[in-house]
């Protein structure tokens, strides 16, 4: 039982080991097989955290919490890894020679992310946070450029500035309750919420999470990282890298609860990610960088819903990461496909021109991912909003509430610009763009997902409340 509780960490340890040891193969033994390998290692994955989906139990003298929340995110990350890896099979821009390093940090960071959403003691989340940063550092200088590796040693150093702030504000934590573990600290949040030092730590060790969440005021790295990595690996941070961060926000405002102070600040970060976000991404021609402002923006929205503070605040943030993941999946597919077929790994808006007469399918994907970035019914991304938008206007955010409709209809604006190239321009040629059939399942599945989440939602809405309802109760 306890290795099941284990089982989606021990399937990619296992994978992890494994790949060390392919390192001694000469180079047309390590091509022939790694693929095939790590496509099995990748289904293994999925089917170890679906086995595990629904046990419960404490690891490791109680610093490890296996519940309904971490094992679901693991579900999503391990979903996650596996469409990386199919995309990873269409880029050519990833050198054959670094495919294995490549995999092999892929499967750290994954590891990292997994670990992060069942920490519940200071130390292994500290340890967690640093084995998928360092490993998403290390994936963003792959590229070997001038440009990618200023951006890499620009996300270390943000990187390490926050990790700093997390230490920081833990130790103020802990110093007081007199303990590392974040469930014994709970418990003595009603004598401890009412100090400034509380407070003032709980901001600063946020500033860790809102890092990955590429939330202002630590969101200066994204544009250049986006932009300079691999456009895989630009996907992967954008995916996977949100969803861990939604995890551990949830986990540690249930546990620590939201001071009237903290609130204040979340506020504000919401408020300035979203306009921040929203402005910038309006005169960006580079479809990368115009989606990690979006980034930011998206950021603004989820931390909207979290500082509702309330069940259904946090049950709408999970629903909507579980939305926002499809919705970059969808838009990163297509981007990569197109970077292909463009022969160029940033692509430009210009680059989508005729995409419809070239690729209709993936036009269509395109549109509906954005149009449901944007919030635009039936889609998954309405219904998202709106939930997140209402359980915010139950606490009395209205400002915060109209504010983020607004920033939605300026979105609008440039994600229907990309629509705009790919419907009305014509191509600079007609050579249709030729899909594998693993691409044409996974378009399928990402379009079906969109739309249909937005039209029946109820499943996952109700789904979302029985995780943070049972988080709550396993305390």
């Amino acid at each position: 039982m306890t290795l099941l509780l284990f089982l989606p960490e021990t399937t990619l340890l296992v994978f992890l080991t494994t790949l060390l040891c392919l390192t001694l193969l000469r180079k047309d033994q390590l091509e022939k097989i790694l693929n095939p390998f790590v496509m099995l290692s990748g289904v293994a994955l999925v089917i170890a955290s679906f086995w595990s989906l629904k046990v419960s139990g404490d690891l490791f003298y109680s610093t490890y919490r296996i519940d309904l929340l971490s094992q679901g995110f693991k579900v999503l990350l391990s979903l996650v890894f596996f469409f990386i890896f199919l995309l990873s099979g269409e880029s050519v821009f990833l050198q054959k020679e670094r495919r294995l390093e490549y995999f092999f940090f892929l499967s750290t960071a994954t590891l990292g992310m997994m670990m992060i959403t069942s920490s519940v003691d200071i130390l292994t989340l500290y340890i967690s946070l640093e084995l998928s940063a360092y490993s998403l550092y290390l994936l963003s200088a792959l590229r070997q450029d001038r440009r990618s590796a200023e951006a890499s040693v620009k996300y270390l150093v943000f990187g390490a500035a926050t990790s700093g702030f997390f230490l920081w504000g833990f130790s103020l934590i802990a110093g007081l309750a007199g303990t590392t573990n974040l469930l014994r600290i709970a418990a003595n949040v009603p004598a401890l919420i009412t100090q400034p030092a509380f407070s003032l730590g709980l901001v600063f060790a946020s500033f860790s999470f809102l890092f990955k969440l590429s939330s202002f005021p630590v969101h200066f790295w994204a544009p250049d990282v986006y932009e300079s990595s691999t456009t895989t690996v630009t996907a992967f941070i954008a995916t996977a890298s949100k969803a861990a961060a939604v995890a551990i926000l949830i986990r540690i405002l249930m546990l620590m609860g939201l001071t009237h102070a903290f609130v204040i600040i979340l506020g504000v970060m919401a408020f300035v990610s979203m306009t921040l976000g929203n402005s910038v991404a309006l005169v960006q021609q580079d479809v990368k960088r115009l989606l990690a402002y979006s980034s930011i923006a998206q950021a603004g929205y989820i931390l909207v819903g979290l500082l509702a503070g309330s069940f259904d605040g946090y049950a709408s943030s999970l629903f909507y990461t579980l939305a926002y993941v499809l919705m970059n999946a969808g838009a990163f597919m297509v981007t990569v496909l197109v970077a292909k077929a463009s022969d160029h790994d940033n692509p430009q808006i210009s680059h989508f021109d005729g995409l419809a007469d070239r690729s209709p399918f993936l036009a269509l994907i395109l549109l509906l991912s954005l149009l449901s970035l944007a919030g635009i019914p039936p889609l998954v991304g309405f219904v998202g909003k709106w939930i997140l938008f209402s359980s915010a206007m139950d606490k009395g955010h209205w400002f915060l509430v109209l504010w983020g409709v607004l920033n939605s209809v300026v979105s609008l604006f440039y994600y229907l610009t990309i629509v705009k190239h790919a419907y009305l321009e014509k191509p600079k040629t007609n050579t249709p763009l030729a899909l594998s059939a693993p691409m044409k399942m996974l378009g399928l599945f990402l379009l079906c997902a969109i739309v249909f989440l937005g039209i029946f939602p109820d499943y996952f809405i109700t789904l979302a409340q029985q995780i943070i309802q049972q988080s709550v109760a396993f305390r």
